[in-house]
């Protein structure tokens, strides 16, 4: 498992994981605090590619 990225959201996180998934990617997952103090599961998939020289969030891959 890789660690995790820095963020602020680790100050209202909790069991967050960075884990590999399909083709190389890695989904950060994690249980993220609400507003009203509930706690729900949460997850965003983490990919930067290099888009024609441009380093992009690209989850779905380059436009």
């Amino acid at each position: 498992m890789a660690e995790v990225p820095p963020g602020t959201y680790k100050q209202t996180s909790e069991d967050i994981r960075f884990e590999p998934a399909e083709e190389g990617r890695h989904v950060l997952r994690a249980r993220c605090q609400k507003i009203d103090g509930t706690w729900v599961d949460s997850e965003l998939k983490y990919d930067i590619a290099n888009c024609n020289g441009v380093l992009t969030w690209a989850p779905n891959g380059c436009p």
